[in-house]
């Protein structure tokens, strides 16, 4: 029965970090392609200072609305996994 729950909480932090790991990879690899992107843009001819402009007012606006919508995402996510562990557990 010991046997068993070590296995539980092993297999727990190896899936943890599983995630964890599997969240840094996306988030590296989003943000070497958002450069490559973003130097194409800026070295593409006829592009120049407007194209530019136009790219970061539109950027602005996106990462505004992206971080209105997602104030209560990570709350929720915690109140509803803390919930279903709790069902679990009794």
């Amino acid at each position: 029965m010991v046997n068993q729950a070590v296995r539980k909480t092993t297999v727990k932090k190896e899936t943890f970090m599983q995630g964890v790991i599997t969240l840094i990879f996306s988030q590296v690899l989003i943000k070497v392609l958002g450069l490559l992107y973003t130097l194409y843009l800026t070295n593409r001819e006829g592009f120049g200072d407007k194209g530019n402009g136009i790219v970061a007012a539109g950027y602005q606006i996106y990462a505004m609305l992206l971080t209105i919508s997602s104030i209560g995402v990570p709350n929720a996510i915690s109140k509803l996994v803390s919930e279903r562990v709790a069902i679990r557990g009794s």
